[in-house]
């Protein structure tokens, strides 16, 4: 699985490639680690589906474990381009508010950087 990092504004943007899956999810663990041991401030985070054909629990556990990472040092999360399977499963594990939907990547960064974060997937 391809993952390219990226940053804008402040704000991190993975962006994955085909399944979250197991065992392709040590790659997403080893990429949030590396990141975000250099992050800080508070980590602003944008995640893109766009490349993203499914996902399973070891998925949504290595989602869920950047959020608890993250938010005890104030960090916020934002999706964009999720597609419905993924929606659905986000919708399934209740992480509908904690990660928060944007229509395009300065959507989510202008939201991110000010802490406005109100849209659900």
């Amino acid at each position: 699985m391809a993952i390219t990092v990226s940053e804008k504004a402040g704000v991190l943007i993975f962006r994955l490639g085909d399944g979250i899956i197991s065992p392709v999810t040590k790659t997403i663990s080893e990429t949030r680690e590396a990141t975000l041991s250099a992050c800080a401030s508070p980590p602003r985070l944008i995640f893109d589906f766009k490349k993203v054909t499914g996902m399973d629990s070891s998925g949504l556990s290595v989602l869920m474990k950047v959020y608890a990472d993250i938010h005890p040092r104030g960090g916020k999360i934002g999706v964009i381009n999720v597609n419905k399977r993924v929606k659905s499963l986000i919708v399934m594990a209740r992480l509908i508010t904690v990660f928060k939907n944007f229509e395009s990547v300065d959507d989510a960064v202008a939201a991110l950087q000010h802490s406005k974060v109100s849209q659900s997937v």
